[in-house]
């Protein structure tokens, strides 16, 4: 009985340190997002944003980033960032009309700043902690599994239509939206679900649009996004 006492007094003890470590950390992302992040994303609650604020974002909130990204991926992309959407965050702004139909304008696209390793951490460190919509995500309960490709291949961009907005490889899709190669690095795969179940809720101007899919959908969707991961 002393002995697991100790043991538990011993950890509380530790808990106890690494609160303020925790907290100065925090504070160092927070003071680190509003000097490098404010002038493109907002943190700010999205519920009652308007059509028109929605069309002059430069970039997508951050206001539930604790929700929605893995960790491990922001704070390594935000040191490395790679493009995830082929049209920038609101494609219409970059469209320019050709022989060959309507592409991209390239030229007008925006590379995201880099940061350093230490501040991708910090920054990492502070978005996680933006958990607005923890109600949303407890609905669901996904437990990643496989599909066989082709028919997840199907079912994404036949079946679905995901792939008129979307690329599930690199180069082949949409790209109005976000490229979901990457997905399931890069998103916990909850918020998937939810987004997939409920985009609006998430997004109350989005342009996604509300499938009204059943858990088997959804379920079948998350577990292609995870084996074109690998």
């Amino acid at each position: 009985m002393k002995n697991h006492m100790l043991t538990l007094k011993l950890v509380l003890g530790l808990m106890l340190l690494q609160v303020p470590e925790l907290s100065h950390a925090s504070e160092q992302g927070q003071k680190l997002y509003q000097e490098k992040c404010t002038a493109c994303h907002s943190i700010s609650d999205n519920s009652n944003i308007s059509l028109s604020q929605r069309l002059q974002e430069k970039a997508p909130t951050l206001y539930y980033a604790g929700n929605k990204f893995n960790a491990a991926w922001l704070e390594q992309w935000l040191a490395a960032p790679k493009r995830l959407r082929p049209g920038g965050h609101f494609f219409l702004n970059k469209v320019k009309v050709t022989d060959d139909g309507d592409l991209i304008d390239e030229t007008k696209l925006v590379n995201h700043m880099t940061v350093q390793p230490k501040e991708a951490k910090q920054i990492t460190q502070y978005l996680m902690l933006q958990t607005p919509k923890a109600d949303l995500i407890a609905l669901e309960q996904v437990t990643l599994g496989k599909v066989n490709r082709t028919l997840g291949e199907k079912d994404f961009n036949k079946f679905k239509g995901c792939g008129s907005c979307h690329q599930d490889e690199d180069g082949y899709g949409g790209v109005s939206g976000p490229e979901l190669y990457t997905a399931i690095s890069r998103l916990k795969p909850n918020f998937i679900a939810s987004y997939i179940r409920h985009p609006e809720k998430w997004d109350p101007k989005t342009l996604m649009p509300n499938r009204h899919l059943n858990d088997n959908s959804i379920k079948k969707l998350v577990n292609y996004l995870n084996v074109i991961s690998e």
